[in-house]
């Protein structure tokens, strides 16, 4: 019976182990990002200007750091679009995940009652002329983005939109 408890009182020491060794991370972790600020809040005051990865020096700098350091090219780029925004308003970034900040944490496959599926919604203007329409719309918003008139395609899509005299809430 002593072996048991023995057994069971080292995996609970162990458990307190592993969170005080996770707080020491979350306690570093808030300090490297305190340091993020103060850099973002330097740029500002020096008015730079963060501009598009591979036509800046200091969007790549940054994108290329990020990259080297193994993270995915979507995650660079999310977060270089953060630190865009952030350089540009001088104010500290307390979310470096953007998709974050209106999740509602369901998986989006349940229908709310009378409510169509997005993907209903979507397949009509996806096959619309045999899917012409809709690749001549991704080919445009492509070569935009590329010229850096809009920052990512949901801003494309938007731009579309009040084209077509769409009034969009943002």
């Amino acid at each position: 019976m002593e072996k048991i408890s023995i057994s069971l009182a080292s995996i609970a020491a162990s458990c307190a182990s592993n969170l005080i060794e996770a707080k020491s991370h979350d306690d570093a972790s808030a300090k490297l990002k305190d340091a993020v600020n103060v850099g973002i809040v330097k740029l500002h005051k020096e008015k730079a200007t963060v501009g598009r990865n591979g036509k800046c020096a200091i969007a790549s700098a940054f994108y290329d750091t990020l990259i080297q350091g193994g993270w995915a090219k979507g995650t660079a780029a999310n977060y270089l679009s953060t630190f865009r925004d952030a350089v540009k308003s001088g104010k500290p970034v307390t979310d470096w995940n953007p998709n974050r900040k209106g999740a509602k944490g369901k998986s989006g496959k349940g229908k709310s009652k009378g409510a169509k599926a997005f993907a209903d919604l979507f397949r009509p203007a996806f096959n619309h002329d045999e899917g012409k329409t809709f690749m001549a719309l991704c080919a445009d918003i492509q070569a935009r983005y590329e010229n850096a008139e809009f920052d990512n395609l949901y801003d494309g899509f938007v731009e579309f939109l009040k084209s077509e005299g769409d009034e969009i809430a943002e």
